[in-house]
């Protein structure tokens, strides 16, 4: 069809050459001869087939990435051996064109950017991001009648990241899920609603909602996270909180960042309980990022973090679970925090190949009242809490890591008919948490006429709790991975997890699956 459709132009060409030298025939004109007719011919021929011989090959080539067009309805693909109809959709290579060549957006689909809109010299884009994450837990141990075992939708959020004249960044990702974390109640909550001044690596500026800089296992984006759930000491750091922040990347040859904000201090929170803000703070350094020079170490780093403020509020949070939710601790409802709450986390994270490794040290120290109202809110307790997890990740399959946030693209992608050739990608992960809390926890106070005050129950509630979690991650590609995880929590002292003496239990065995996608 192509060569009877450059046949049909030549003769048209020919046509209108015939028509010109007729029509020039009519004034006093010199003729031409037949032979130089046809050897315009010729030559006409000749340079069709040269400009369609260095046709660029992004053109010949079909690709997932679409012009898009405001006056086009659905595009569809058109084929390699078609010429496009006006408005059709056409294929192009969205990192070959420059502002140049259009002006109009560019909109399509990328394993770089997902779904995505785009101008050509990238000023503005927009990007749309998704996740679902579909549990199951299940409680082995029989006498655990507080644990169901259960289905649930741990995530659904769909999200939009936006950059708008090139340098302001802009993120806003709502939850859908039937809950915010495990043990929450069903609600639609904003998890990230911020605007990032991009104009420096070195000097950036943030105002929103975001994640406080404060534990790298918390910084892990949760569609990235190797386990199923982070360790005992995550529920006590600060998530996602309100305030502005200056942070720094990439200094130094890439040796060196910085993040410093002000914050309400709740955790994933969306309003504040007193005028006093948190300071928040994180540095990380890699003193030896040279692959040429430190072949075995340049995937090294070091950080610490911390926060400080005073805190007025109940307890958040009140009650303490293990990373499979059973919960092992829980305060008095009076338990009261009034005064100052100091935190700080040295981190050591190491990548080389398929192997990662991370491991953070965490210590608290939260002033509280075991009491509103009463004799028991003249007591002031300085309660300490401290924890540490290590956590160990082995690619199987070839694949590996630089960083814990980043997808997985496995080198031969799950092909259900050829399971052998393509089997996906094949993780094996292993961690151990601790979290205890200091002797004061149930210390007695004279509350008068002759009873006493606590921060927490000792009958039933463990001062202290440890857990093993074994798991193996299946990245069939990009955007698709399982996960199972089986994890062995002990405590320091029985928890009341049942009715009567068979019901105080000192461990606890969960198996928990997930099904996840992501774009």
């Amino acid at each position: 069809m192509r060569f009877l459709s450059i046949r049909f132009i030549s003769l048209l060409i020919c046509w209108l050459l015939v028509s010109g030298q007729v029509s020039r025939a009519q004034n006093p004109r010199p003729s031409q001869t037949n032979d130089d007719l046809e050897q315009r011919v010729q030559d006409l021929e000749e340079t069709v087939r040269r400009l369609r011989e260095e046709r660029p090959a992004s053109n010949r080539d079909s690709s997932h990435v679409q012009r898009a067009s405001a006056t086009q309805g659905p595009s569809e693909s058109a084929s390699p051996a078609a010429s496009p109809a006006p408005n059709a959709a056409v294929t192009i290579d969205p990192d070959s064109i420059s502002a140049k060549e259009s002006d109009e957006p560019l909109a399509g689909w990328s394993d770089k950017r997902g779904f995505f809109l785009r101008f050509p010299d990238d000023r503005f884009t927009l990007r749309l991001t998704g996740q679902i994450q579909a549990d199951y837990r299940a409680f082995l141990e029989e006498r655990d009648y507080t644990d169901i075992d259960s289905f649930l939708v741990r995530r659904a959020r769909l999200g939009i990241e936006a950059n708008m004249f090139t340098y302001y960044e802009f993120r806003l990702l709502p939850d859908f899920s039937n809950r915010q974390s495990p043990t929450s109640p069903a609600s639609t909550q904003i998890q990230d609603a911020y605007l990032n001044v991009h104009y420096w690596d070195a000097f950036q500026v943030e105002a929103g909602k975001f994640k406080q800089p404060c534990s790298y296992e918390q910084l892990i984006q949760d569609r990235f996270v190797p386990t199923m759930e982070r360790s005992l000491i995550d529920q006590l750091v600060p998530a996602r909180d309100e305030g502005i922040m200056i942070h720094g990347q990439k200094l130094l040859d890439d040796r060196f960042d910085y993040q410093l904000s002000v914050s309400n201090g709740e955790i994933n929170g969306d309003y504040d309980t007193n005028k006093l803000k948190d300071f928040n703070w994180r540095i990380a350094a890699r003193p030896l990022n040279d692959a040429d020079e430190w072949p075995i170490l340049h995937g090294l780093q070091f950080g610490m973090s911390g926060t400080t403020g005073v805190e007025q509020e109940p307890m958040n949070p009140s009650v303490l679970r293990t990373p499979a939710t059973v919960l092992w601790f829980q305060f008095n409802s009076g338990a009261r925090a009034d005064g100052i709450r100091n935190r700080w986390s040295p981190e050591l994270v190491y990548f080389l190949g398929p192997f990662g490794f991370a491991s953070q040290y965490y210590h608290e120290n939260q002033e509280i009242r075991p009491a509103f109202t009463g004799p028991g809110s003249l007591f002031r307790v300085d309660l300490p809490f401290d924890g540490y997890y290590f956590l160990a990740t082995y690619l199987l399959t070839g694949e590996e890591r630089t960083t814990y946030s980043m997808p997985i693209a496995p080198l031969r992608p799950y092909e259900a008919l050829h399971p052998f050739a393509g089997p996906g990608a094949w993780e094996l992960v292993a961690r151990m948490s601790r979290l205890v809390m200091g002797d004061e926890v149930f210390k007695a106070f004279p509350a008068g006429g002759g009873s006493v005050v606590r921060l927490a129950n000792p009958a039933g509630n463990s001062p202290g709790a440890t857990e093993l979690t074994l798991g193996f991650n299946w990245y069939l590609n990009a955007w698709v991975r399982t996960q199972l995880n089986w994890e062995h929590a002990w405590f320091d002292d029985p928890v009341r997890l049942g009715p009567g003496p068979q019901g105080l239990l000192t461990h606890q065995d969960s198996l928990i699956m997930r099904f996840q996608v992501i774009f």
